[in-house]
Formats: C-alpha cells, structure tokens, sequence
C-alpha cells in the first residue's frame, strides 16, 4: 500500500478484525487495507445490524434508544457552528438517523444531509423528510457548487473512502465564507496511547483512516482548506454502548459477560460522561 499523502510504501501495524492497518513510516498516517470494493462495502457493512449491536460491526448497541445522548453531545457541535454561522445552509456528511439535521432544523438552519447506509438514509428520511437526505457517499451524491455554509462530518472523516478526494469535492459544495466542522479520532491522544490496539478508534474495517493533527492539517492543505481552530471533546455515552465497546474492539470478555446481564435492563441506558477527549474537532474554511 502507498500513503495517500507521501506517495511512499507504508508499513504493516496493527492486525485486528481480520484486517492489517498499515500506516506510512514518515507521516504516520494510518489506512486499512479493505481487500474490497468501498462501494460494495458501504452496502453490506452498514446494515441495520450496525446501529442495533450486531457483534461483528463494533458499532452501536442502539443508535435509537441513544438518540438523548447522541444529541446532548451533537449540541456542543451546534454551539461552536452558531458562533460562526448562527443561520444558513446546512449538509451533514454520515448523517445517520438524520438527528443532527433535525437538530440544526429546529435552530433554524436549512440542514440537509446523507448517509451510504440505506437503512440509516431510510430513517433520516422518515425523521425529517425524504426530500433533505440523500444515500450515497462522497463520491456518488451530487449538490449545487458553492450551496452549503456549513458542513459537518461528525465521526465520519475515519470511514472515508478517499479523504482527500472526498473533501476536494466538498470544498466544491461550500460557500466562499462557509465552514466545515469536522470530529475525528486523534493516534496521539492520550486514550490511543493507553488503549493501543483496543482503542475505541481501531476498529476496521470501519474505520479506513487514522489521523492525528499534523497529518490531518496536511491533508487539509491539500484539499485546498486551512483548520481555523482546533478542540477535543469528551462525550456522553450510555452504559450498554460502553460495554458494547469494550466486548468488541476493546476486546474484553468481561464487558461481553457483563453487556449481556444488562442489555435488556434499564441499566443499558444509564449515562456516562466519558472523558478522554481522543477526539479532536476541527474548523475549517476554504483557502
């Protein structure tokens, strides 16, 4: 494999779920090796089972019955957007079940967005209108030039097909004075250093890309867009997503034992403000 910013072999890192990351020697930009095709991929992977805790998708335990959680920790997002752009035209990239564009709809803002996953656009459509969201991916779905003030990629930069390719095309999207606001996991947090292999954020095949800010920045450039500001954040999660977590990419047969005594208890829900700021934020606009 070549790195998609040196342009130089990258080395193998980590195996995990049947798949070797690879990451380049200089940058230490980090790619999964999919062995497939993405479009493909898209379509199967990001099944129904992927949003109710199917197991074999690390993913979530129940993406509906966390929506209070999902959206108490897309508020910060929206607060950090209205200081910039506080009306306008909004596309949210991975949109899910579309709570984030109900959301920015409810504050005003004219919110649109997509999802490569035909059981979440179906959702997202059903939630705010099949006429805002779209399925598809970067490379597949098509909007006006220069339509967007705002677009967001809330823990979707990492399941990019081509990030460099896909934000080349979504700086096209974005208004001259418009903002893109971006979270992703960060290699050289604190959390990813501790955890090593059973880092919340090493999950292929999922998870194509692992950055960290000087690699991302470069990345960036390249795309013709320059990060304004940077922040990490800590989230809220509940108690059943925890241990979904930690059953599968943290590997630990203790969170499987437990995860299954509580998964159909109250307890499931409880929430948790996890503090390990491993995401990084990051405000961009155009050149």
């Amino acid at each position: 494999m070549q790195c998609l910013l040196c342009r130089i072999p990258t080395e193998k890192y980590l195996y995990k779920n049947g798949y070797w990351i690879y990451r380049c020697p200089r940058c230490h930009l980090g790619e999964t090796n999919l062995k497939k095709d993405y479009s493909q991929f898209v379509k199967e992977f990001y099944s129904q089972g992927y949003y109710e805790g199917d197991p074999t998708r690390s993913a979530y335990a129940s993406y509906e019955a966390d929506k209070p959680l999902i959206v108490r920790n897309m508020h910060k997002f929206l607060s950090v957007i209205r200081a910039k752009k506080s009306t306008g035209k909004l596309l949210d990239v991975g949109c899910a079940f579309g709570y984030f564009v109900e959301l920015a709809l409810s504050k005003g803002y004219d919110a649109y967005g997509f999802d490569a996953s035909h059981f979440a656009a179906g959702e997202a459509g059903a939630l705010v209108g099949k006429s805002r969201i779209k399925e598809g991916t970067v490379q597949s779905v098509s909007y006006p030039k220069n339509s967007f003030d705002i677009i967001t990629l809330f823990d979707v930069f990492e399941h990019l097909q081509d990030p460099l390719a896909d934000m080349k095309k979504l700086a096209g999207f974005l208004k001259k004075d418009g903002v893109i606001l971006i979270a992703t996991g960060d290699t050289r947090s604190i959390a990813a250093k501790v955890f090593q292999r059973r880092w919340t954020f090493y999950i292929p095949p999922q998870h194509i890309f692992f950055f960290h800010r000087k690699n991302v920045r470069e990345l960036l450039k390249a795309a013709g867009l320059r990060p304004r500001s940077w922040f990490r954040v800590g989230k809220w999660l509940s108690l059943g997503y925890v241990l979904h977590l930690a059953r599968t990419t943290g590997e630990s047969p203790f969170a499987r034992f437990l995860y299954q005594v509580i998964k159909d208890t109250p307890f499931a829900r409880f929430p948790l403000y996890v503090p390990m700021k491993d995401n990084m934020v990051i405000e961009v606009s155009k050149m």
